[in-house]
């Protein structure tokens, strides 16, 4: 399958899922999960179709490590596949290391960043990077579907 193909028909109707039950962690996790594979989809594509794309790197694992590099919503995307996956994580230094770390909660008036998120208390996903600092896991998602589309557009994927 190509990596359009793979976002047409996985990607963007678990995204969609998502924004429309924006406090459920099963669509949460789906869409998380779904993106973080779109990345080894475009890896895997290059390989092939435009090798330079992706010279440096060994193996969709360090493609995933070096389009992080490029998008803090990537890398925090990244972080939370991983935290999903193997629920601790314990090795390099992740953004978040647990599962547990993403939570549906209300934000009330005055926590969050103006003009993000739900307003009016709803509850909501977001991911705790530590006790005083958290993301909405909507933009963190929005934000990194744009980042590969704009990446697959940049190697004719």
């Amino acid at each position: 399958m190509t990596p359009r193909k793979f976002l047409e028909t996985i990607v963007r109707p678990n995204v969609d899922d998502f924004h429309t039950h924006f406090a459920d962690l099963r669509h949460a996790h789906n869409a998380i999960s779904a993106l973080d594979a779109l990345a080894a989809h475009i890896y895997v594509w290059a390989t092939t179709n435009n090798p330079p794309a992706v010279a440096s790197s060994g193996d969709d694992n360090d493609y995933r490590r070096d389009l992080a590099a490029r998008n803090q919503n990537f890398s925090l995307l990244r972080d939370i596949a991983k935290a999903q996956k193997h629920v601790h994580l314990l090795r390099g230094k992740p953004q978040i290391s647990r599962a547990d770390q993403i939570i549906s909660r209300p934000i009330e008036y005055g926590e969050g960043d103006f003009g993000e998120g739900h307003f009016g208390g709803v509850e909501q996903m977001i991911v705790e990077i530590d006790a005083n600092t958290f993301s909405y896991v909507e933009n963190v998602i929005d934000d990194a579907i744009r980042f590969l589309e704009a990446e697959m557009e940049a190697i004719n994927a």
